[in-house]
């Protein structure tokens, strides 16, 4: 890793860090604020970060990225099901 990939680690650390999906949908606008705001490379480097999560299966992790990188109502939809599904345990 380059001293620009730990500065991001660090940043992710700090703002986009989230462990479990209850964690990740109460802040999931402002982590897609954040996201939005990230180069391509950065991008790439949290797609890495939100797949090596292991306490998240890789279907919840497919709509997690998902509503991070679109807009339409849907991802929102199949994010909130998603809560509701693991909030309830």
């Amino acid at each position: 890793m380059t001293q620009p990939d730990f500065e991001f680690c660090r940043f992710i650390d700090k703002e986009l860090c989230f462990v479990t999906i209850p964690d990740f949908y109460r802040n999931r606008k402002i982590l897609k604020f954040f996201y939005n705001n990230l180069d391509n490379d950065a991008k790439l480097f949290y797609k890495w970060y939100v797949y090596a999560n292991v306490f998240i299966d890789e279907s919840s992790k497919n709509i997690i990225w998902e509503y991070l990188n679109n807009a339409e109502i849907e991802h929102e939809l199949r994010l909130y099901d998603l809560y509701k599904k693991y909030n309830n345990k």
